[in-house]
C-alpha cells in the first residue's frame, strides 16, 4: 500500500474519530451558560477537535466535523435548527482560520506552525475574524430565530439578540483556541508528518 494511501486512510480514520468526540463534547457534556438562563448563550469545547483536525489535515477536513456534529445535534435541538446553522458558520469560520493562518505566519516568519508567535498572532486574528462572522450571520439569522420561537421582533431584542451571540461567539473562540496551545504543540510532529 502507498505512502499517500496511507496518509489518506489515516486522514479519513482520524476525521470520523475527531468527529465522534466532538460530537460526544457537544451532546453529553455539559455546557457552560454565559448568562443564566439564556438557553442559546451557552459554550462547550466541541469546536476544538474540529480545529485541531483543520491544522493537522487541512481546512476541509475540519469543517466536515463541524458539519457531521451539527447535522447528528439537530435531535435534540432547542433552536428549531438555528443554532446548529450558526454553529457550523462560526465553527467553520473558526477552523478555515485558524488552519490557514497558521500556515501563513509559518511561511511569513520562517517558524514552526506551533512557534508561540505564529500561534498567539493566528489565534488573535482567528477570533476577530470569528467575531465578524458571527456578527453578520447574526444580523441574518437573529430575526429567523425569532419568528421560529414567537419572539416579538423589536429593536431593542433584535439587538440584544445579535450582540449577545456577538459576545458568545467571541469568549467561544477564545476558550477553544488559546487554553489548548500546549494540546497543538505536542502534536507537532504529527502535523508536521500528516499535514496536507
Amino acid at each position: 500500500m502507498s505512502n499517500k494511501r496511507n496518509k489518506k486512510i489515516f486522514s479519513v480514520t482520524v476525521t470520523a474519530a475527531m468527529t465522534a468526540i466532538a460530537t460526544v463534547i457537544y451532546m453529553v457534556f455539559p455546557e457552560i451558560n454565559i448568562i443564566p438562563g439564556v438557553s442559546y448563550m451557552k459554550i462547550d469545547f466541541s469546536d476544538f477537535p474540529a480545529v485541531l483536525t483543520g491544522i493537522v489535515f487541512g481546512p476541509v477536513q475540519g469543517i466536515l466535523v463541524e458539519v457531521v456534529k451539527n447535522i447528528i445535534h439537530l435531535s435534540k435541538t432547542t433552536t428549531m435548527g438555528i443554532g446548529e446553522i450558526m454553529n457550523v458558520i462560526v465553527g467553520g469560520g473558526l477552523v478555515l482560520s485558524m488552519s490557514l493562518f497558521l500556515k501563513l505566519f509559518s511561511k511569513v516568519f520562517k517558524e514552526k506552525k506551533f512557534s508561540a508567535k505564529t500561534y498567539l498572532l493566528s489565534c488573535l486574528i482567528t477570533i476577530v475574524i470569528t467575531i465578524a462572522l458571527g456578527w453578520l450571520a447574526n444580523l441574518i439569522f437573529t430575526p429567523v430565530f425569532y419568528k421560529l420561537m414567537g419572539i416579538p421582533l423589536v429593536k431593542a431584542t433584535y439587538l440584544a439578540g445579535v450582540w449577545g451571540s456577538t459576545a458568545l461567539n467571541t469568549v467561544k473562540a477564545a476558550f477553544n483556541l488559546l487554553p489548548f496551545y500546549p494540546v497543538y504543540l505536542s502534536v507537532e510532529k504529527i502535523v508536521k508528518k500528516y499535514s496536507i
